[in-house]
């Protein structure tokens, strides 16, 4: 607040001095003094009037203040992979997938038989490799997006979570899976959808039981 400091004296017939009104200032202070006699009484009276209501107009300005805020935000790049079905689901070598659009899918292939040569769901390929194995297969589609990333494509790769009985094979693409990732496609484009066949091969011996299997598919950035 700015204030001003003013003296006034008024004058008496006999020219002796007498304070009257006093105004502190605190940042500058100010000093007016006013002789009023008979003559000039009323005008330097109005003077002084006018100096304190400056300093009440002067005290009556706002009051302003700046401050700074620093943000610091770090973008990380990522890849995110989901299973679809493929636009032939429902035909023959394309099972519906349970969950699909989503990164952890279900699939069935039914029940094989070899001397029949067929499977129960018509959905399931089924065919005979050779006098004693036989194959079920059903494709789905591998789609990979990016962001914040200036990745060209990536790799695919594959794994199966246990070692399967004696005379089974697990395979994506007619690339036989291990329990260690196996490599499927070494440039991958993202947002494409990438077709993948699994394929479960069993010899005619084989004892009959429930083949279970997790397979896990692993995408990285080049």
């Amino acid at each position: 607040m700015f204030e001003r400091r003013v003296y006034l004296y008024l004058s008496t017939p006999s020219r002796e001095r007498v304070r009257g009104v006093q105004c502190d200032s605190a940042s500058r202070p100010c000093r007016t003094r006013m002789n009023c006699d008979s003559r000039f009484g009323v005008g330097k009276l109005l003077l002084a009037m006018c100096c304190l209501l400056l300093g009440a107009a002067v005290s009556a300005q706002a009051q302003t203040s700046t401050g700074q805020l620093t943000i610091t935000l770090n973008v990380q790049s990522s890849i995110s992979l989901v299973f679809q079905n493929n636009p032939a689901v429902g035909t023959n070598g394309f099972c519906p997938l349970t969950n699909a659009g989503t990164n952890n899918v279900g699939l069935d292939l039914g029940s094989a038989s070899f001397p029949s040569g067929s499977d129960s769901l018509a959905c399931v390929a089924y065919a005979h490799l050779g006098g004693a194995i036989y194959q079920v297969s059903s494709a789905f589609d591998v789609v990979v997006t990016k962001a914040n990333s200036s990745s060209p494509n990536y790799q695919l790769a594959a794994e199966i979570s246990t070692a399967p009985p004696a005379n089974v094979t697990w395979l994506v693409n007619n690339v036989a899976l291990s329990t260690a990732f196996t490599p499927l496609d070494a440039a991958d484009n993202y947002s494409q959808a990438i077709t993948k066949t699994l394929q479960v091969q069993v010899k005619n011996n084989v004892p009959a039981q429930v083949l279970a299997e997790t397979v896990t598919f692993l995408a990285t950035a080049n």
